[in-house]
């Protein structure tokens, strides 16, 4: 096979990277190097570099902001497809906000504040793109993004562009059916309400209160709450930060990898983590709670091994 390199210049006209360090892309900072890479800032970028991945199948991955990933530390052995497609509007026939995927969900979140639009205010502070937080259904304070998502635009691995209404999205807690899909959001419409100015920054700084509480600063190499909230049988859903620290997780940690002094529920890496310390220290915690409660923590944060593939 012709290098892929060659072939994905000449037939979109984009230029990719070779060995770029995935740890700059993840805020957990942590991560070998992509054999190629590339960043597209549009949605037409978007849908030729999935496409031309997808028609040769050669093996890629697509990540937004890299909050919520946890990278191998022997990098990634395809194409990584960073999306930076950024667009906001107001469709106010259908009160709407159309959002490209690569949209940063705070600029969002500012952008709907300035404009007077509500709905969206528990989202302040969540970090990533519009896109991720959709594909993992992210959410805070009890509400998800899903419950605002009417519709997605979206490009699969057949080379179609499809619409998906909010119940093929298959939303459930921390998830949605593009998990195992696969399938490239490439617009999002989301519903929102006029609101007053005043009052929608009011909920957002007092969401943001709330989290800064809670959740390590932004400076802090992090991936996020690392666990699910896990779900009884009775339907209640458990704090796994609180299964945690009952379990004696505060102050462990594994190489690098530490418990958040702060907050159980969140792995840090305290300069030269590696995901192998992660893995091993989320293992450890795991099996802490399982021996306490029986209860058997599920990762909300995304390892992305070097072999993985959205074909």
């Amino acid at each position: 096979m012709q290098d892929f390199e060659h072939i994905v210049l000449s037939e979109t006209g984009l230029k990719l990277r070779r060995d770029v360090i995935l740890s700059a892309y993840s805020n957990f900072r942590i991560g070998g190097p992509a054999r190629f890479f590339i960043e597209v800032t549009s949605l037409d970028q978007l849908v030729k570099a999935v496409e031309v991945a997808c028609q040769h199948r050669f093996p890629f991955y697509l990540i937004g902001g890299g909050y919520n990933l946890l990278f191998d530390d022997a990098g990634y052995h395809g194409l990584i497809i960073r999306n930076r497609a950024s667009a906001i509007k107001y469709l106010p026939d259908r009160g709407l906000l159309e959002v490209h995927s690569g949209s940063d969900l705070q600029q969002v979140i500012k952008h709907s504040m300035s404009s007077g639009w509500t709905g969206l205010e528990f989202l302040a502070g969540v970090p990533g793109t519009v896109g991720g937080a959709i594909y993992g259904n992210a959410g805070a304070f009890g509400q998800a993004i899903g419950e605002k998502v009417v519709e997605v635009l979206a490009f699969n691995r057949e080379k179609q562009f499809i619409s998906l209404k909010q119940p093929d999205l298959g939303f459930n807690y921390r998830y949605s059916n593009l998990k195992k899909n696969h399938q490239a959001i490439l617009k999002a419409f989301l519903a929102v309400e006029k609101g007053a100015t005043k009052e929608i920054a009011r909920l957002v700084k007092g969401y943001l209160d709330q989290r800064s509480s809670k959740h390590p600063p932004r400076a802090v190499a992090c991936a996020g709450s690392y666990f699910k909230n896990p779900v009884m049988p009775d339907g209640q859903r458990l704090a796994a930060g609180f299964l945690l620290e009952k379990s004696g997780a505060r102050g462990m940690r594994v190489g690098q990898a530490a418990v958040y002094p702060g907050h159980c529920n969140f792995i840090i890496n305290l300069g030269r983590a590696t995901a192998r310390d992660v893995q091993e220290l989320a293992r450890c915690l795991q099996e802490k709670v399982k021996e306490n409660y029986g209860l058997w923590l599920e990762e909300e944060v995304i390892f992305v091994p070097a072999n993985a593939s959205m074909l």
